[in-house]
């Protein structure tokens, strides 16, 4: 895994197969972190994005997964959350967003 960038409360590593693994918070800081290592991802396979290491998600942090959920839908490919955890899983519950991923495998 290599780290790719990172801030004080966010870490993001590109996992040996392709996945964007994100560590910490996505947050009002790190959700135009996340979008900037995302978009250079974006092609005509869908964006595997690992969160299992994610402690906090905020609106800002939504809003970040959500456009990258709609710049795929229009290319005709999808984002897959991997590894979702309550924190990731009630916002998206909550907002009534869960149906704009593919979500494999949620952790407790």
């Amino acid at each position: 895994m290599t780290e790719f960038t990172s801030n004080e409360s966010l870490t993001i590593d590109i996992a040996d197969d392709g996945a964007v693994v994100v560590h910490g918070d996505i947050d009002m800081a790190g959700g135009p972190i996340l979008e900037a290592v995302l978009r250079p991802r974006e092609g005509t396979d869908a964006v595997l994005i690992d969160l299992a290491d994610v402690s906090f998600i905020d609106s800002s942090g939504l809003r970040s997964l959500l456009d990258a959920a709609r710049r795929a839908h229009a290319r005709g490919t999808e984002v897959v959350l991997r590894s979702v955890g309550p924190e990731v899983s009630r916002l998206l519950e909550i907002t009534g967003t869960s149906e704009q991923f593919r979500i494999d495998g949620r952790r407790d």
